[in-house]
């Protein structure tokens, strides 16, 4: 349950802008925490969702995704995860889902003729069109976060924080930044 705090009523019109002021600037610090974009648990859900399916993805060299929404009790779902193309996949909604909240995919096994392991404009673009964030899981083994509302994309963890194909070749494309924008991808696309 929340807390409820409680302040004593300022006699003053100071104290008034001064308690408007304190909790304006608690807002603006906390709200990027209190995004659900931002929970930790979604990201340990999505994470174990990609990890159970990186090694079948490698293996078959395809995608495999999927939606992950909210219950009707606020615990998190993941639709069943659709086996896609070498380069693409069209997920299912989640059964039992009152609210759709990220997509999530992997990007199979590694090709030299494709960076994958950044999401690309395409993923961005189409989380965004949904209104969802995004989940992403490279061949290298990292996890990327995609904010469906601002259009970037961020490393939640590197190289072989999840299963990786035995075939990657870090570098291929250059160096992989901690953080993308839309317009950063569209310049390695």
């Amino acid at each position: 349950m929340p807390r409820t705090y409680f302040m004593p009523a300022m006699k003053t019109s100071c104290g008034r802008m001064l308690i408007y002021l304190i909790a304006s600037m608690f807002l603006t610090v906390m709200a990027p925490s209190l995004s659900p974009a931002q929970s930790r648990s979604e990201q340990a859900f999505a994470r174990q969702v990609l990890t159970d399916l990186q090694a079948s993805s490698i293996a078959e060299n395809r995608e495999y995704c999927g939606i992950i929404g909210l219950t009707e009790v606020g615990g998190l779902i993941a639709s069943a995860a659709r086996k896609g193309r070498r380069d693409s996949c069209l997920p299912k909604d989640p059964r039992g889902a009152i609210e759709l909240i990220a997509s999530y995919h992997t990007h199979a096994g590694f090709d030299e003729d494709a960076d994958s392991e950044v999401p690309s404009s395409s993923d961005v673009i189409a989380d965004m069109e949904e209104g969802l964030d995004g989940y992403v899981a490279t061949p290298g083994g990292r996890l990327w976060f995609i904010d469906g509302q601002s259009g970037t994309a961020r490393q939640l963890c590197g190289l072989d924080c999840l299963p990786s194909d035995p075939d990657f070749v870090p570098g291929q494309w250059g160096p992989v930044k901690q953080r993308y924008t839309l317009s950063d991808l569209d310049a390695r696309d």
